[in-house]
């Protein structure tokens, strides 16, 4: 099933996978930080994290101009107030990945040589369910069973993640370093999660919507 717009609403969708687009480059630029820290480059480190920023700058400014242009008219109002908050909800996934870059880099944070492949897999798979979930988001305008399998594969992934998430925090703990170290990483952990558990979010959010407009 596709549904038809005009040229309002085809701006607000070509912006729409615009920041689609910069969220994923976000990621990609927080999986290019973490897999530098295997260097334990503190000035490389602050450099790439401050990649990480500029990507989610943009990923804000092209929100903005999408927002803007709902409000100026484009789409009925419920299905436009259903997208606002989905650009909403997406945009805190970049939040998340900036959140993840200043952690490192305010606090100077290295990543054990044991636990470098448990940061760069979570990481990863972060990425992995996010760009299912951006596969979601995209063909909820096209093809609506084709947005539910995504959806579906989103929760999968994101369940993935969860695993590598307990694996990466019980094997923190099994390590012999202080325990505020242990602290730390444990809470990157959590944030780098964090990615795959907001993808998941806005999944619930677009299967919600793909209910609303079959009925």
């Amino acid at each position: 099933m596709s549904l038809f717009f005009g040229k309002k609403e085809q701006l607000v969708i070509e912006l729409f996978h615009q920041h689609l687009d910069a969220i994923e480059n976000t990621i990609e630029k927080l999986i290019d930080l973490i897999q530098h820290m295997k260097n334990n480059d503190i000035d490389k480190a602050r450099e790439l994290a401050e990649e990480v920023r500029k990507a989610e700058t943009q990923a804000d400014q092209i929100r903005r101009k999408a927002e803007m242009e709902m409000y100026s008219g484009a789409f009925l109002p419920n299905f436009r107030g259903d997208l606002l908050g989905t650009i909403e909800s997406l945009d805190k996934i970049a939040n998340k990945a900036e959140s993840v870059a200043d952690e490192i880099d305010l606090q100077d944070l290295t990543i054990p040589s044991e636990l470098f492949e448990d940061f760069e897999k979570l990481t990863k798979k972060s990425l992995e369910t996010y760009c299912a979930l951006k596969d979601a988001a995209k063909e909820m305008f096209e093809d609506f069973e084709s947005a539910s399998k995504k959806i579906t594969d989103t929760e999968k992934f994101e369940h993935e993640a969860d695993e590598i998430e307990r694996n990466t925090i019980r094997k923190i703990f099994s390590l012999d370093i202080p325990l505020a170290e242990k602290i730390q990483l444990k809470k990157l952990v959590h944030r780098i999660a964090d990615i795959s558990d907001a993808s998941e979010d806005v999944s619930d959010r677009i299967q919600i919507i793909l209910y609303k407009r079959k009925v």
